[in-house]
């Protein structure tokens, strides 16, 4: 606990305090700069009430995810399908 980093952000003119590992520094401040510009986007769009376009923000990041797990269960299903299709054919060259 003692490595982390205590960090500020600002959020829909909110400033916030946060413990973040030093490695992760970066990916919060990027999180920071893409909810400020989806906040933009959807007050561009009309959206006046600040909870309801965080709300609005956090079901795009959950469709998102479950897009992006979606999309890495198929790769990882590619990948296995391809490892067992490489031992079907070396396998039989091995074996004496």
């Amino acid at each position: 606990m003692e490595d982390q980093l205590s960090i500020r952000i600002k959020i829909a003119d909110r400033d916030y305090r946060l413990k973040s590992q030093p490695g992760e520094e970066a990916y919060v401040r990027k999180a920071e700069k893409i909810l400020e510009e989806r906040i933009e986007h959807y007050r561009k769009l009309g959206a006046r009430d600040t909870q309801d376009i965080l709300a609005m923000i956090a079901v795009d990041c959950l469709v998102a995810r479950q897009k992006g797990e979606e999309q890495m269960q198929r790769l990882q299903r590619l990948v296995v399908d391809r490892i067992t299709q490489l031992d079907q054919i070396i396998t039989p060259a091995l074996v004496p």
